[in-house]
């Protein structure tokens, strides 16, 4: 069976067939997903669940694909996505399933997710998950923020405002997407991330100003 590292770096196979010049941080992130976040509300305006939906890019897809096809008929089965999960639920626990929500700045603890569902659609993988803060949020003293991140900035995560919903009780909210500044902070902190850093995944891990963060103000 594959590391559970394999899994989720596989991809980075196809990088290193030839020379990589990082100019700068956003050329560090070797896997690529387009994320959706639904914000589950109470019929008290708590917040009680988070649901994720990943979108990866197509070379990790289609690497994935080949990797994980053992009876070789071109797409993966029941059983091969049943294994490709476990194996991704395994090694993106000691990451906290790249999820972290805030009250304000403060970590809100939640449950890990009972599992990992995926399937294939237009050549893409597409994974899902849930997860449960320990207890209800009722937002009184701080927003609500969260992301969808790698600390180490092997895989990327992308979404918008677009890509946030909020089920249930939805009055009073706004919400806000806030996008790092990559330029200045790679110009703050050029002597460090430089290429050999980069490539030692030990070295590699980022505070919170390195990721998107949605922020949900309820009433």
């Amino acid at each position: 069976m594959k590391s559970a590292k394999t899994l989720l770096f596989s991809s980075a196979l196809a990088v290193a067939l030839s020379p990589v010049v990082l100019d700068d941080l956003r050329a560090h992130p070797h896997v690529f997903v387009e994320a959706n976040i639904e914000i589950v509300r109470d019929d008290k305006g708590n917040f009680t669940e988070l649901r994720q939906v990943w979108r990866f890019d197509e070379l990790f897809s289609t690497t994935i694909s080949l990797d994980y096809d053992e009876n070789v008929d071109g797409k993966l089965d029941k059983h091969e996505i049943k294994k490709i999960t476990d194996i991704v639920k395994e090694s993106i626990a000691e990451y906290d399933f790249y999820t972290a929500i805030r009250a304000g700045t403060e970590p809100l603890e939640f449950y890990e997710p009972d599992e990992i569902g995926a399937y294939f659609e237009d050549g893409k993988m597409i994974m899902f998950l849930s997860v449960e803060p320990t207890k209800p949020y009722d937002f009184k003293g701080a927003p609500l923020r969260i992301s969808a991140s790698d600390t180490s900035y092997y895989v990327a995560f992308d979404f918008d405002k677009e890509n946030i919903t909020i089920d249930g009780n939805d009055a009073g909210c706004s919400m806000d997407v806030v996008h790092p500044d990559f330029d200045k902070l790679y110009a703050d902190d050029s002597l460090s991330l430089t290429e050999s850093f980069f490539n030692d995944p030990q070295n590699t891990s980022f505070g919170d100003e390195f990721h998107s963060w949605a922020t949900i103000n309820c009433s």
